[in-house]
């Protein structure tokens, strides 16, 4: 098997979804799928370590089976209302008179120095601004004249014990992650448009346990939330409405699903199944919509008085873009449209080479969001030299195994 490839593992409450990815020319591409049901998690937090491991290890052998490849980047990814995001501000003294990227990394490590709670560690530092003396809004001050610099930055932090979790499942599999991500993150890059970043815009992630959400207005990211409801709070709405099996609930969700009453035919009819061995009844299609409808307020209506509180909607002028598995339900858009008051589309990932076309749906749009991390911040030349390398012997090691 060949080197050079990325593995990105998408750890989610009702999915693990693994992508084998490699840079081909200019050209990224994916190169292995794996997408498995997932186990020992509930709403976004491992609950059960040797459960969620297994679901790691099935994703990750699909991917690298069908790849036939060995990774040197290995990412993971996180999400729940455990993650939260504050505030930093760092100041240095130019000893030059001008910037250097020595000093840029120096003002970024002091704005990471603020009182954080015990249990809460670092996932990400983002720049919001560089003030050089009195300019500010800088962006990219390396090379320019003064004698103060001070960056503005946004931390993304999350519950230590579960990122600890999360590397543990990866450990008792030999896996080292090279890093862990917030999903919010991930998901903005595989759907977010250029005009979009810089105008303002919200991404709403709909996952299975949870729904995060984040902001990110001039390329930059603004703020993160997350409320402990999603997908699986759908289908068990309808195990409990329809009186049926959450399989069962989960397969009427998918084909039959709709969260506006109104795009529904009064006369329209479905059949659910019964428990056990009751018989199958039919019921109105409008009664399935009425259900969904009032959970899927709920959950926007939840987001928005999060947003409301922490962000000024009015610059929001790029709108909301929905993704997860849960994107696709007809309704939807004007669902949110109505709710938050925002112009709203779905977010398909940015499609890949290779296998792109058999992930081009919003349900994997963290996936790709990670791959396209990968890409875009680790040379694979550099991590030949460094731990890379028992990263590699691991998996090379693990894979020989299949």
């Amino acid at each position: 098997m060949s080197g050079g490839a990325y593995l990105v593992v998408d750890v989610g409450t009702t999915k693990v979804c693994a992508l084998v990815g490699e840079i081909k020319g200019n050209e990224q591409w994916v190169t292995g799928i794996g997408f498995v049901p997932s186990s020992g998690l509930k709403k976004g937090t491992i609950v059960n370590l040797e459960e969620a491991t297994s679901s790691i290890k099935q994703a990750i052998e699909k991917a690298l089976v069908q790849a036939k490849q060995t990774p040197q980047v290995v990412l993971a990814s996180i999400a729940g209302s455990h993650v939260k995001t504050w505030t930093g501000m760092g100041v240095v003294v130019l000893k030059n008179r001008e910037v250097t990227p020595e000093d840029v990394d120096e003002v970024i490590q002091a704005a990471q120095s603020i009182d954080l709670p015990q249990d809460q560690m670092i996932l990400h530092v983002i720049p919001q601004e560089f003030v050089v003396d009195n300019l500010r809004g800088v962006q990219q001050p390396i090379g320019m004249s003064g004698v103060r610099l001070e960056a503005h930055v946004q931390l993304i932090t999350a519950q230590r014990s579960q990122v600890q979790n999360l590397l543990r499942c990866f450990e008792n599999l030999g896996i080292e992650v090279s890093a862990v991500l917030y999903q919010g993150l991930a998901s903005a890059e595989a759907v977010l448009t250029p005009e979009e970043k810089d105008l303002g815009v919200l991404i709403i992630d709909l996952g299975g346990g949870t729904t995060d959400f984040a902001v990110i207005q001039e390329y930059v990211l603004k703020y993160v939330g997350s409320i402990p409801v999603g997908g699986e709070n759908l289908t068990n709405d309808l195990a409990i409405g329809l009186r049926t099996t959450k399989t069962e609930a989960e397969r009427i969700k998918i084909e039959k699903g709709v969260c506006l009453r109104e795009l529904v035919d009064e006369q329209e009819e479905v059949e659910v199944p019964g428990v056990g061995a009751r018989p199958s009844r039919r019921i109105s299609r409008r009664v399935l919509a009425e259900i969904l409808e009032l959970r899927m307020k709920e959950i926007l209506e939840l987001v928005d008085q999060n947003i409301s509180k922490n962000v000024d909607k009015s610059l929001l002028t790029g709108g909301a873009v929905l993704t997860g598995g849960s994107a696709l339900l007809p309704g939807l858009i004007y669902l949110t449209d109505q709710i938050l008051d925002l112009p709203t589309r779905i977010g398909y990932p940015v499609k890949l080479k290779g296998l792109g076309e058999e992930i081009n749906h919003p349900q994997f749009a963290t996936a790709v969001g990670m791959l396209v991390y990968a890409f875009q911040n680790y040379q694979l030349e550099e991590i030949k030299t460094s731990k890379g390398k028992g990263i590699l012997q691991k998996l090379k090691e693990w894979i020989k195994g299949f």
